[in-house]
């Protein structure tokens, strides 16, 4: 590896990992707001069964 590759690799490192980061956080909010709809479904068909 060159200096000039070890230079860009150390540049880009940080923002990879931010990257990563940031895409860990979109996908936990995203799997909260699926389970959260998911639970309410639920709540919903569990309701609706007992006015049956």
């Amino acid at each position: 590896m060159t200096e000039e590759q070890a230079t860009e690799l150390a540049a880009l490192q940080p923002k990879v990992a931010q990257q990563k980061q940031q895409n860990r956080a979109k996908s936990a909010k995203y799997a909260q707001r699926v389970n959260a709809a998911a639970d309410r479904v639920a709540e919903l068909e569990e309701l609706a069964g007992r006015g049956s």
